[in-house]
């Protein structure tokens, strides 16, 4: 196939245009500075990476929603191409110039999936009159292609059905940390006290209760009258919350786990822990962050993090604390699979989970507190080769 390819990668929060070409095609462009015309030596290998991350750099001629954003150089490696998979060479070896090529991936961050996406592509020489494309989305891959006459790639956004991952509160049910008071009936209770007091002193004076009864009577009337009214919200008292079920904590936990994960769609630190804040205790947020960074790796793709897709929750129970009233430690067990695609092809990551997870209402929104990981193994189809 050709012997160059070019790939817009359309995701929440940020935009890729990935270059994947052989090594030779470069040399109708820029000086590849080798000593031989058969071999690329292992000692040429990082300064060549170099040279063709900074060209392409400079040609990558990207508009987003009509403007020219910050390209980041994300990542050039030599890579393996076939027609069932592609993979980044971790360690430089000796390649011949003939086959060996080059990858090349610049990113764009963006506020969320835009409107519209061109690339000017200008790379052509008298081999190169042809650049297959293609532009990927969450609809899925639009092959198409440049050339010298037609050389703008164009994504226009018709994701009609399409909703972008959000990070939202995992609200606490009001009937967990409050309670309506009843004030109205409460008050005529309140004033049901001194009239039992002067009835007890009237029946022991011998005296007619009879008119204290009837008040009484419109007391207890009034009270059961307001009582669907005048009703006010109060802090309720942590022993008397009620219990939360394994339905209800499937709900709240899946909520937790989507919000986490969701974190890891953005690229920035500072971006992620401001997300995992949301539903993550200040004490754990380091651990969880370096903790999901490690474990979503896919070494095929070049060390890059899976972006979880999907999460499903196989097994859960929950435990109330006893020193804890308002807490909650669900064990429980789940998969989450996340996925991450370069040049074309689909890269998958998929992990099964058991762990210990304790959540308690933080200024009315659950949140997790204390996280024991029990046991975490990869399940997806790669996962079997790699003993």
């Amino acid at each position: 196939q050709s012997g160059l390819k070019t790939f817009l990668y359309i995701e929440p929060y940020e935009v890729r245009h990935e270059t994947l070409i052989r090594v030779k095609d470069m040399q109708a462009w820029i000086d590849l500075g080798l000593r031989g015309e058969e071999f690329i030596e292992v000692d040429e290998v990082e300064s060549l990476k170099k040279k063709v991350g900074k060209f392409l750099l400079k040609h990558s001629n990207v508009t987003i929603d009509g403007k020219q954003l910050r390209p980041i150089l994300d990542r050039t490696s030599f890579v393996k191409y076939t027609m069932t998979r592609t993979y980044f060479l971790e360690q430089p070896e000796r390649m011949p110039l003939n086959t060996a090529m080059i990858g090349v991936i610049i990113t764009y961050l963006t506020q969320g999936i835009p409107r519209e996406v061109t690339v000017d592509w200008d790379l052509f020489s008298d081999r190169i009159q042809k650049v297959p494309t293609q532009a990927v989305d969450p609809a899925g891959p639009f092959p198409s292609f440049v050339t010298p006459e037609d050389h703008v790639l164009i994504w226009q956004n018709f994701l009609k059905t399409y909703q972008m991952p959000t990070v939202a509160k995992v609200a606490v049910d009001d009937s967990l940390t409050k309670m309506s008071v009843p004030m109205g009936s409460l008050l005529t209770l309140v004033l049901l006290v001194p009239f039992a007091f002067i009835i007890k002193k009237q029946k022991q004076q011998n005296k007619s209760i009879r008119s204290h009864l009837i008040i009484v009577c419109l007391l207890v009337g009034a009270g059961f009258f307001m009582f669907p009214f005048f009703h006010v919200s109060m802090a309720r008292p942590a022993a008397m919350a009620p219990n939360v079920n394994d339905k209800e904590a499937v709900v709240i936990l899946e909520g937790l786990l989507k919000n986490i994960y969701r974190s890891f769609d953005f690229r920035e630190e500072s971006d992620v822990y401001d997300r995992l804040a949301t539903s993550v205790s200040g004490d754990l947020l380091t651990d969880i962050y370096l903790q999901n960074r490690k474990s979503l790796v896919v070494t095929q793709a070049g060390g890059a993090q899976a972006k979880v897709k999907e999460i499903d929750i196989q097994d859960v129970s929950v435990k109330h604390l006893d020193d804890q009233p308002l807490a909650l430690l669900f064990h429980s067990k789940w998969t989450a699979m996340g996925t991450v695609g370069h040049w074309g092809h689909i890269h998958m990551r998929k992990n099964l989970y058991e762990a210990k997870i304790t959540v308690e209402p933080v200024n009315g929104a659950w949140k997790v507190i204390a996280l024991e990981v029990l046991e975490e193994k990869r399940i997806d189809p790669y996962a079997k080769s790699k003993a």
